[in-house]
């Protein structure tokens, strides 16, 4: 039965990358027009200055610039910023994400900014639990300073804000631009995800490829939430047809439900269900720490598509001895054993020489974050992710930015590389660009909170 201390983890679990969770600050620039509100905090500032030559109105090559569009001047482009605030939820301690957005965008204004414009950011903090929070900073975004395009990502109904209601771009590591985003938008929305459920499926077909299944007495699947099983469900169901395995018993929990009494009850019950179902093996689909808490000590073999959270686990309290041999799914610069590619090193030098008394640290089992002595690590890095794809795609978008030409720019994207992702590709139809994958295993053994090590299948 899941005891008391186990449900309190649960409240500090989102549906959201450890790697993602933001902690919501905002810089310290005095000059900044900062608004605060209950629903967060509001921060517009310009970084750094652009070097030109000739007609401060055209680029270097005499092509004029012109306020092409809302957010768009001939000097400035607005950004918007969207901070997930996970500080109420025990974890997120990642820094001052003002401080490195200063660092971010000066880098890019000082290089010439995007096609001889400066970036400006308004940055917006939210709960992610709490819609209308989300919904206000959507309205900050694009009612009060009226940016071109917002980096990040909400949930729900606060994306169709965004990108529906207001017409406006959205890109960044939290996006999922596919199914209803795709049909509804009426703005560019671009998303670091392996496009449609090709994970899924694949990670499906590697275990089987790997004999994971041979021997299983009953095998059952784990949704994070009803919108993943909507989303992925029936494409899930047909690659286990595919791999000859039935699925016996679905399971579903909304990791973002907060009242402590209601997951305990969900807890219980979806505890006897796997027993009763004499379960022998479980999928997880989704952001896995949920199901690593309710599944973890019932001794049964777990495969999680997502392997994000297995830090976030353990540093709630979770055995890694009970996650031992957990086959998970990875990018190839997601590992502490995995070198750092340059385009990361880069993104956390640029950072770091702006805040040289900040820490920078590698994640990786043990490696904690706190309230007083913050890791800039994971932010900065998905930071410099969101902002590279905004950059890229705007600079193939030309001197004319619009919502059409940034549509055309990102679908230019055919062959391009981001921080910790090698392989990535956008395309017309294809708006999620990840299309790096590879099977990795939990190795309790390997230290003292276990380590993720690389595992049975090349990267793709």
């Amino acid at each position: 039965m899941t005891s008391s201390r186990d449900i309190r983890r649960f409240a500090s679990i989102l549906v959201v990358v450890i790697m993602t969770a933001v902690a919501c600050s905002t810089g310290d620039d005095s000059s900044a027009d900062t608004t605060t509100t209950t629903e967060g905090t509001v921060e517009t500032t310009t970084a750094g200055d652009t070097t030109t030559t000739g007609d401060s109105g055209s680029t270097s090559d005499g092509e004029p610039r012109t306020a092409s569009f809302r957010g768009v001047t001939e000097d400035t482009i607005q950004i918007g910023v969207g901070f997930w605030d996970t500080s109420a939820f025990g974890f997120g301690f990642l820094g001052d994400a003002g401080a490195v957005w200063d660092a971010l965008t000066a880098k890019v204004n000082e290089a010439g900014g995007i096609n001889g414009r400066n970036l400006e950011y308004t940055i917006s903090s939210f709960n992610p639990a709490d819609n209308e929070g989300m919904l206000a900073s959507c309205i900050e975004f694009t009612e009060d300073a009226q940016v071109f395009a917002v980096l990040g990502g909400m949930r729900g109904d606060a994306n169709f804000c965004i990108f529906e209601q207001h017409e406006t771009a959205l890109l960044g590591s939290q996006v999922v631009a596919a199914g209803e985003a795709l049909e509804r938008t009426k703005a560019p929305i671009a998303g670091l995800l392996i496009d449609g459920t090709a994970r899924e499926t694949a990670f499906i077909a590697e275990l089987d490829t790997t004999a994971w299944f041979d021997g299983a007495t009953a095998v059952g699947v784990h949704y994070d939430g009803t919108d993943t099983e909507d989303r992925i469900g029936a494409d899930v169901e047909a690659a286990f047809a595919d791999a000859d395995v039935e699925i016996v018993l679905t399971m579903n929990i909304d990791d973002l439900v907060l009242d402590e009494d209601t997951l305990e009850a969900q807890a219980e019950i979806m505890e006897q269900q796997v027993r009763d179902a004499g379960l022998d093996r479980m999928v997880i689909f989704g952001p896995a720490a949920t199901g690593f808490i309710v599944y973890g000590d019932l001794g049964i073999e777990l495969a999680a598509v997502d392997s994000s959270n297995f830090t976030t686990a353990i540093l709630q309290g979770i055995d890694p001895a009970d996650l031992d041999g957990t086959i998970a799914s990875a990018a190839k610069a997601s590992l502490p054993t995995d070198p750092i590619d340059d385009l990361t090193q880069q993104c956390i030098d640029d950072v770091q020489a702006a805040l040289p008394e900040a820490r920078f640290e590698q994640p990786a089992p043990g490696v904690e974050n706190s309230e007083d002595d913050p890791n800039y690590w994971s932010y900065t890095v998905l930071a410099c992710r969101d902002l590279s794809l905004f950059v890229d795609a705007a600079v193939a978008a030309g001197v004319e930015l619009t919502n059409d030409s940034l549509q055309s720019g990102l679908e230019s994207l055919s062959d391009l590389s981001l921080p910790e992702i090698e392989f990535a590709s956008y395309g017309p139809g294809k708006y999620n660009g990840s299309d790096t994958f590879r099977l990795v295993e939990f190795d309790a053994g390997a230290d003292d909170d276990g380590e993720l090590v690389a595992g049975l299948s090349p990267i793709w």
